[in-house]
């Protein structure tokens, strides 16, 4: 089973936009968020995400962006650190990329993730073009 993703109807907006010219600059993706509504706990899918969500199914947490690099020229990777004492034992199946404006981008559905008490949770997200 493998993850899923999607860039949001409001992230594909603003980057046709750039594309053609008709803005010179969109907002830059500047935080991760977290929930825990990616995932069908009775069936045991990943529901696939809905690329016109404007928010993740269920938000948890949300985090400032540690790194942003690029590993191939077409693929920018996001890093963040979740703190050992947050989010505790929550069942993270959904990852979403915000803007500086908190519009949501792209969201990454998964299987459930838990983390323990005293671990440091390092996420990266590759967005790929």
């Amino acid at each position: 089973m493998n993850a899923t993703k999607t860039h949001t109807a409001t992230r594909r907006i603003n980057l046709a936009k750039i594309t053609s010219g008709t803005v010179s600059t969109i907002p830059k993706i500047t935080h991760m968020a977290f929930g825990d509504g990616g995932y069908n706990h009775d069936t045991g899918q990943i529901i696939p995400p809905d690329g016109n969500a404007t928010a993740l199914n269920h938000e948890v947490g949300r985090y400032a962006l540690e790194s942003v690099t690029y590993p191939i020229p077409t693929t920018v990777r996001y890093v963040v650190t979740i703190p050992e004492n947050e989010l505790v034992g929550i069942a993270i199946s959904e990852i979403g990329l915000l803007d500086e404006n908190g519009d949501l981008c792209a969201i990454q559905n998964t299987l459930p993730k838990y983390k323990d008490n005293g671990i440091l949770f390092a996420v990266t997200v590759d967005d790929e073009f």
